[in-house]
Order: C-alpha cells, then structure tokens, then sequence
C-alpha cells in the first residue's frame, strides 16, 4: 500500500513538473487569437494550439545544452518563461488573400490592446508582424508573433527576458551595431 502512494506521488509529481502549462493556450492568447479571427472574417479553424510552460522549457534547454554546439542556445531557453502557438487553417472556398488592409486591420486591433508593433513584412501573399508591449515595464517581458498567408494564421507569443535573449544572438552573431 505504501509503495503504491510512493509509486503515485513520483507519477503525479513528474508530470506536475514536466507539464506545467502544456495543455492548452490562456485565456489572454485566446483573446488576441479571437480578435485578430474576428478581423479576418472568422475564416480559419483550430489545426493546433499549445502552450509550453516553464518546466519543459528547463528539460528541453538541458537537452538542448547537450545536444547543442552553440552554447548560446541553451542561455537563450534558458531566459524564455512560456511560449504559446497557435495555427489556424483557412476555411476552404473562403476568398481571404493577405493584403496590406488585412495588415492595419491587424495593426489597429493590437494597438487598441496596448500593442506596438516593431517589424512588418508582407511578401506577395504572406505578412509577417512581431509585436510588443508599448507599456515601458513590461517592454521586452512578452512578444507576439504573426505569420498570415493565404493557407493559415500562425500566432506565437514569447514571454521572458527577451531583452536577454536578444543580447544572447548579438554577442554570439557579433553584430556590429554602430550606436
């Protein structure tokens, strides 16, 4: 009987650990998520969305630091608190195409949320924003990332020290940035 409980504490406890926050996107992704399918005509539909918490990030890094020849790799995960993904399909026979309206639509909402955005790309039929926080405090703690093309909407967001994780790539790519 004892060993029983000893044998369900250790199974409860890993996973506990190592699944931390893996189940499903929170309700703020969800938002954003619903907000920007709102914007597009709801013409997409769930192919998948996670989230990563914490914990598996930590595995994944020590994996990652011994797998890896770059050493920055693992400094970078190492930074990263959570990382949510979601791909949505676009809804056969929908006429949506990507477009610059679709952009400042796209723009516009995230603003009206406290969003900035720092790059944006469209290429043909494909747009590509990365956004974050305007609120100076929290300036570099989270990201969004958006990829649009005529096929599927992928949102990512990114939270952590990313003022870090940014510092990480340029000393290791030895930018030479000129200030």
């Amino acid at each position: 009987m004892k060993t029983r409980s000893i044998v369900k504490l250790i199974v409860t406890s890993f996973f506990l650990l190592t699944l931390t926050g893996c189940i499903g996107v929170n309700r703020q992704f969800s938002e954003v998520k619903n907000k920007i399918m709102g914007e597009l005509g709801d013409e997409y539909k769930t192919e998948f969305q996670f989230s990563v918490g914490p914990a598996l990030i930590h595995v994944s890094s020590l994996f990652v630091n011994l797998a890896a020849e770059e050493e920055y790799i693992d400094d970078m995960l190492r930074e990263i608190s959570s990382v949510q993904v979601g791909v949505y399909n676009r809804i056969e026979g929908s006429t949506y195409k990507a477009s610059l309206t679709t952009l400042n639509s796209i723009d516009e909402e995230m603003s009206s949320n406290g969003w900035k955005f720092i790059v944006r790309t469209i290429d043909r039929n494909e747009l590509t924003t990365i956004y974050i926080s305007a609120d100076l405090e929290e300036l570099l703690q989270k990201m969004y990332i958006i990829n649009l093309n005529d096929e599927e909407l992928v949102i990512v967001e990114v939270n952590g020290d990313l003022k870090k994780v940014i510092s990480y790539a340029i000393e290791e790519k030895s930018f030479d940035l000129k200030m």
